[in-house]
């Protein structure tokens, strides 16, 4: 029978999630090469998510894979792709303002642990000046929200500081 230890006890969680995030990326681990391409066209995807707002998260989440590629990444990097070539070009049409807006429209919206292995919660927005997006994000929070309220504050003190930055 193994010894208790109470530090033992007490992390027992973290190291249950450790094991499993390890299990689960090693399964069908890519080969060098394509390991290689694997992350040279997530790249790709993660240039062409700063003007489109559609791919964002895709994109972030592809990068999200890069230390241990395996066969599940290469399947959601195949489907991006499809979905890329049924809509291969984004035209962006901004009408003419008579007058600039005084004030900047943030939206924000957070994913309260959207990530199955590390339980983290996903934030994103756009910073809208009138009717023209100037800015968009989709970002993993460094954090573990306890709560979904968390993760809402985490996201709205996100998209304040984009704003603040975009002010000045």
């Amino acid at each position: 029978k193994p010894v208790k230890k109470p530090m033992a006890k007490k992390r027992a969680g973290a190291k249950a999630t450790k094991k499993l995030e390890r299990l689960v990326s090693k399964g069908f681990e890519l080969e060098p090469a394509e390991a290689t391409m694997f992350r040279a066209l997530s790249a790709r995807a993660n240039y062409l998510s700063q003007d489109r707002p559609d791919i964002s998260f895709a994109g972030k989440e592809l990068c999200r894979e890069f230390a241990i590629p395996n066969k599940n990444s290469f399947l959601k990097l195949k489907r991006l792709v499809r979905y890329l070539c049924g809509l291969p070009r984004l035209v962006y049409e901004y009408p003419w303002l008579d007058s600039p807006p005084d004030t900047l429209d943030i939206f924000v919206d957070t994913d309260f642990a959207g990530c199955t292995s590390t339980r983290r919660s996903t934030s994103g927005g756009a910073i809208m000046l009138g009717s023209h997006c100037i800015r968009h994000w989709s970002t993993t929070q460094t954090t573990i929200s306890l709560s979904s309220g968390e993760a809402e504050l985490h996201g709205i003190a996100k998209g304040i500081s984009h704003a603040i930055g975009m002010q000045s």
